[in-house]
Formats: C-alpha cells, structure tokens, sequence
C-alpha cells in the first residue's frame, strides 16, 4: 500500500555559500544584497585583508567573487590564498582592466573567471550557476 510519509524525501541542498570582497562598499553590498536575493549564502569583505581573515576560518566559502584592485590585499592575492585553502575553489575576478587581469586567471587551476565593471549581474549568476553544477541556490529567484 502506499504510503507517502514512507517515499524518501529528496536532498535539500544548502545554498552556495559566496564571498564577495570590494573595498566599494556600496557596490560590494549591492551585490551581497542581490545574490542574497537569489539564493546564495553571501558573506561580505571590505579588503583584501578581511577577505583573508575570513578565508582562514571554517567553513571555506563554495565560491570567492573579488575586485582586483583594493587597498592591503589586492584580488589577485586574496584568490591566491583561497586556492591555498581550498583548491580548485570557483574564483571570480572583477576588473575595470581585464586585460591586465586575463593573463593573471589563467595561471590558476582551474582558469579563474574574469567580469568587466559596470558588472553584467546576469553574467555572473549564470556563471555562479555553472560553478555549483547548475542549481546555485535552495531559493534562486532569477
């Protein structure tokens, strides 16, 4: 007979959990807030120093989002020292000079992603998708 409360329940899986790091405040918390919006579990750096700090401590973030150009830690650093950490972790450097940047995220392995500002917000999500194997939130409204 069935039974419903008998059928195994699917997984509910957590939202990825992002850093996103800019000394632009109001940028930074922009997209926090938007991602939040989507479903991700977003957790906000002002400084490469602070991203750092964050990064020493568990759990790891499931995906780093960084502007290359900030005041003690620059992006390239901060992705660096998340590799260490946890290899192979989705890395997303923002750049007002992505060719300046291109050349740099290619000596990561994997390649990290490079994104022009403005941001092309639609871009990034659908890359975030990619990165956490095409479901990138419990939530995601977009």
């Amino acid at each position: 007979m069935y039974d419903p409360n008998q059928m195994p329940k699917p997984a509910v899986r957590s939202p990825a959990r992002v850093l996103v790091v800019d000394d632009d405040a109001r940028t930074a918390r922009l997209l926090a807030r938007m991602l939040g919006e989507d479903g991700y579990d977003v957790e906000l750096a002002l400084d490469g120093a602070a991203a750092v700090g964050r990064l020493a401590r568990l759990p790891t973030p499931d995906i780093l989002v960084t502007d290359m150009k900030m005041p003690h830690v620059d992006g390239a650093g901060v992705a660096r020292y998340a590799r260490w950490r946890r290899p192979g972790l989705p890395v997303f450097l923002v750049t007002g000079h992505p060719e300046l940047v291109s050349d740099l995220a290619r000596t990561f392995d994997p390649p990290a992603l490079v994104f022009t500002k403005p941001l092309d917000y639609t871009a990034l999500v659908d890359a975030l998708a990619r990165a956490t194997d095409g479901a990138p939130a419990a939530n995601a409204t977009r």
